[in-house]
């Protein structure tokens, strides 16, 4: 999702919503939104008339079809409808796709960007284009288990190529797939299951497109519970996506799932509440880290995803990792100060955009090993560049989103600072741009090696990047050398 619609908890809990916008008036949507939206939509109208004037018409209307398939396979919904307008370009023509013939229809779909796929098909898509492979965007959608796109598609009369003709699904090779479409809210095991009065709600601390984040009391515990606000085919693909990798994830340096309430509506998702807040929260306050520190949350982050790339039963890329994602754990008794600066634990959390691999895939933890997943990923300005140039990826795009947040960490900025977020992921993909180093370009001896780190984490190479266990042994072998240090004063690093 780009950065814009993905906002984290300025009240303490974690952000288990696409599109979140909570109650603290520092990261709400203020009145200068629409400025930035404008000016957002200005610096991209300015690049395609650059591109236009240098590269002559036709060649710059390439390059937009190619930057709207890509927005396309990351659910962008705004940046589509810009290119489009911008350039009167007809999602129907036979010309809007790639080399391979695949359509932004196909790619929303592969993906599971039920709003782009909707979009597109009111803009008169065909719903059953075949690529050069004969695949058409519903056997993409069901071939990624995308149950909302693939009803969705389904309903506006989308078909499967096979034996040199179209066909319904049920009459296809993948007719077994139908059987995997739930026609409950989600196969919760009754251990997971929990009863909707053991749950005292509390006060509000934040809201978002789908749902509203509460304070609750289960059992005695403080917990987060977040509440779904209706049952549209997105909110309940989102809900049922966060579900089926939170109940597998079991780890100190991830959000703790608690259970749900899926029997009847609303529906809620509980987990723990994380009472420090976001890592982009913390970086918003009026004190910034100290070098241990930094390297402690750097540490405790390449922890989880070390977890998370190694899982036996199906290991897990996050895809959408950012400061707003990072939640910092603790005591309920401590100081928010306290727990940011200090004693508190970093948990990865988010994991609406992360995708599960099946065991067999990942047989021997071949961290090398690329497979076809080519869309959907998070915030623009940690976006590693192979997805910005769509091409197949693999667990490295994680390590450079950890690159960017180290980066930030360490230099006190934020990675591309001051530049729109997809002109910086556009740098970085296609002139390999990296951000500017300042402090981690110092003669220290701990500089030296955290510099070696970052750039190895960020390298255009992914095969040269390093894997998060060989991340955390450096981390956690520089840490031993360091004194604890006494906090100091002066403003860290926000992104908006």
């Amino acid at each position: 999702m780009p950065e814009e619609s993905r906002e984290s908890d300025g009240s303490g809990s974690q952000n288990p919503d696409r599109g979140v916008r909570f109650v603290d008036t520092d990261l709400s949507i203020n009145p200068s939104q629409k400025a930035k939206d404008e000016g957002l939509q200005s610096t991209s109208d300015k690049y395609y008339k650059d591109m236009q004037s240098i590269h002559g018409d036709m060649a710059a209307k390439r390059r937009a079809i190619t930057e709207l398939l890509f927005f396309a396979s990351v659910g962008d919904l705004r940046r589509c409808q810009r290119i489009v307008r911008l350039w009167k370009l007809k999602v129907s023509d036979d010309s809007c796709c790639d080399y391979d013939k695949r359509t932004p229809l196909h790619l929303a779909a592969s993906e599971g960007c039920y709003k782009v796929t909707e979009w597109l098909m009111d803009q008169n898509a065909d719903v059953n284009a075949c690529d050069r492979f004969k695949r058409t965007p519903l056997e993409d959608a069901v071939r990624g288990d995308h149950v909302e796109v693939t009803k969705l598609l389904l309903d506006h009369g989308g078909k499967i190529f096979e034996n040199g003709k179209l066909v319904d699904l049920g009459d296809s090779r993948l007719s077994g797939k139908m059987q995997d479409i739930p026609e409950n809210i989600v196969d919760l095991e009754v251990d997971w299951e929990i009863d909707p009065e053991a749950l005292q709600i509390l006060e509000k601390i934040g809201e978002g497109e789908f749902g509203i984040v509460h304070k609750a009391l289960f059992h005695g515990t403080l917990v987060a519970a977040k509440i779904l606000k209706g049952s549209s085919a997105i909110a309940l693909g989102d809900f049922r996506s966060e579900i089926e990798v939170l109940r597998k994830v079991h780890h100190p340096n991830a959000v703790q799932f608690l259970g749900a309430c899926t029997k009847q509506e609303p529906y809620i998702l509980v987990t723990e509440l994380m009472v420090g807040g976001s890592l982009s929260d913390a970086m918003r306050m009026s004190r910034h880290f100290t070098l241990r520190r930094a390297m402690e949350i750097a540490v405790d982050t390449a922890r989880g995803l070390a977890y998370l790339h190694a899982k036996k039963n199906g290991a897990i890329i996050h895809r959408d990792l950012k400061p707003g994602n990072l939640m910092i754990a603790g005591s309920q008794y401590h100081s928010r100060e306290s727990l940011v600066f200090d004693t508190g634990t970093i948990k990865l959390a988010d994991f609406g955009l992360s995708k599960s691999l099946p065991v067999n895939k990942h047989a021997g933890y071949d961290l090398d090993s690329k497979f076809k997943l080519t869309g959907e990923t998070g915030s623009y300005r940690y976006m590693a560049p192979e997805v910005f140039r769509h091409e197949p990826y693999n667990f490295k795009v994680d390590v450079y989103s950890f690159s960017m947040i180290a980066y930030q960490l360490f230099e006190l900025c934020p990675p591309f600072a001051g530049m729109d977020p997809v002109d910086a992921a556009r740098k970085a993909a296609l002139a390999e741009e990296r951000p500017p180093l300042m402090r981690l370009a110092t003669k220290m001896p701990t500089m030296i090696t955290l510099k070696k780190m970052v750039t190895r984490c960020w390298d255009p190479n992914p095969e040269r990047r390093p894997n998060f266990e060989d991340v955390v042994k450096i981390l956690d072998d520089l840490i031993k050398t360091m004194p604890r240090e006494k906090v100091s004063s002066g403003a860290c690093c926000s992104l908006q």
